[in-house]
């Protein structure tokens, strides 16, 4: 009798192929040497494997991703298909000494990545199962929560439609713009962040309750891509909805045993309303881009624009050739490295200044300098803030030193790592270890402009999480408790 062939042993074996065959066409079209191409090919499926193969957290799963995206599938893309990369590469010119030393760079970041996972794997006092999919009954929802649970839902959604329309119409936060208002402090950051991600951690979190009560909640996940969708358009944003609602379904899909009312017609009815969605949402904010960035002064065509995968308003693009972009393109990272390289200034003094920058309305940023982005130079900077992102690799390396950027990826994958086991420690929610997985990930690949910066957005999600935390802990249970609140909800349940 033939054996049984499954349909997840086919996926693979096509994944396979098709990397082996993007391998083979790479290598064949790079001009530097084979085996720099091979050992960075190997280097970089190594660093994905760690993260698909036995899970250690949602955060390096996704670095890890992003990684091999924005590096060898993106140089690999580009020797096969000869065409302008998304984002300017200053003085790179090309050629295979310089395509050498750019991969032998990216390939030491890579190691870095990949023992840091190792090492983490081996002397975390966190199992990865704790992360990635938790079956401890310890973290229950609120008492509270049962008997207010539809006014809670419908409350948060009417924030999240209302704060999305509030925010598109003064302007506060917006990809590429200056803000065009000025609330009372602290109303632009508080508003800023609530769009940007606050929201949907409340999303999350009211998701994981209803899951951990045994609530049906085929209907619920709907508000995910509610919230997602207003905040993409919102923010000018097209990856925003891809953030916002691929970490919280992968880790549902990752906890399915613990989800009710997901049958296989509620599955297929929630990916097609993501998919409608997004091709709502993406062509929608190409026009609002197209409409408030075709005011920028910019030297010679505004479609100089369309180099930046993420600020494509060239109307005689296509469409689909602009979600072709979106997807091998807007990934951070090998452009980057290829400016950094070539930029003659390297060194202890660029890399300190880096690090001291701060984004200010009116200047460039430094990288905007080293990269050489004439378009986004001549912008009016009282209105507009275009830039360029190096991303953490081509970052470091404005030290010059292979060495610091080794040690800088693993940092950084450490620190993505001990974040997430920390926000598993004390919320109990694997959704929500999911999203911080996705904004730390994300916070890596996109590392470089102002990085003070990310300071004050890692400081406004840790106090989103520590909120979370107090909001369903024993403290304010008892604090309830005595108030005889407690005893008021459940009977009004």
């Amino acid at each position: 009798m033939m054996a049984k062939v499954s349909f997840g042993s086919v996926v693979k074996w096509l994944l396979w192929c098709g990397w082996l065959a993007l391998f083979i066409g790479g290598v064949a079209n790079y001009s530097g040497s084979w085996l720099t191409y091979t050992t960075f090919s190997l280097v970089f499926l190594a660093m994905l494997l760690s993260g698909l193969y036995r899970q250690v957290s949602y955060g390096y799963l996704f670095l890890v991703v992003m990684l091999w995206l924005g590096f060898w599938l993106k140089i690999t893309v580009h020797l096969l298909v000869d065409y302008p990369f998304g984002e300017s590469t200053g003085l790179f010119d090309k050629s295979p000494s310089a395509w050498d030393e750019v991969l032998l760079i990216t390939t030491m970041g890579s190691i870095g990545v990949v023992v840091a996972r190792a090492l983490y794997q081996r002397f975390s006092l966190v199992s990865s199962s704790m992360v990635v999919r938790l079956n401890d009954e310890k973290f229950l929802a609120p008492v509270w929560y049962l008997a207010k649970r539809r006014w809670v839902w419908a409350g948060l959604i009417i924030v999240c439609v209302g704060l999305a329309i509030i925010n598109s119409s003064l302007g506060i936060l917006q990809v590429g713009l200056v803000p065009r208002t000025i609330l009372p402090w602290p109303l632009n950051a508080v508003i800023s962040w609530l769009v940007g991600y606050g929201l949907t951690l409340g999303i999350a979190t009211l998701l994981w309750w209803d899951i951990v009560l045994g609530k049906n909640v085929s209907l619920v996940v709907y508000f995910v891509l509610i919230e997602a969708f207003t905040s993409t358009l919102s923010l000018f944003s097209r990856g925003a909805y891809i953030f916002h609602v691929i970490p919280q379904f992968f880790s549902l899909f990752k906890n399915r045993s613990r989800v009710i009312g997901w049958s296989r017609n509620n599955i297929i009815a929630v990916s097609a309303t993501f998919i409608v969605l997004f091709a709502i949402s993406y062509p929608l904010v190409n026009k609002l881009r197209a409409h408030y960035y075709s005011y920028a002064p910019m030297a010679g065509e505004f479609s100089v624009l369309g180099a930046d995968a993420d600020a494509d308003t060239d109307t005689g693009v296509s469409e689909l050739n602009k979600l072709a972009r979106f997807g091998v393109d807007r990934w951070i990272g090998a452009e980057g490295l290829m400016a950094v390289w070539a930029h003659p200034g390297k060194g202890s003094d660029l890399f300190w200044e880096g690090i001291r920058e701060r984004r200010e309305v009116g200047k460039d940023t430094l990288y905007i300098e080293i990269s050489r982005a004439v378009a986004f130079r001549a912008a009016d900077k009282t209105k507009f803030q275009f830039t360029e992102i190096p991303g953490a690799m081509a970052f470091l390396y404005y030290s010059g030193k292979l060495w610091i950027v080794a040690l800088g990826m693993f940092v950084f994958a450490w620190a993505v790592l001990a974040s997430e086991a920390l926000v598993s420690k004390y919320t109990g929610n694997p959704i929500l270890c999911a999203l911080w997985g996705g904004m730390t990930a994300n916070a890596v690949t996109q590392f470089g402009v102002a990085p003070r910066s990310l300071l004050i957005t890692l400081f406004e999600m840790i106090c989103g999480i520590a909120a979370i935390w107090f909001v369903q802990s024993e403290y304010l249970s008892r604090g309830l408790q005595k108030t005889g609140l407690t005893k008021n909800m459940k009977s009004g349940a």
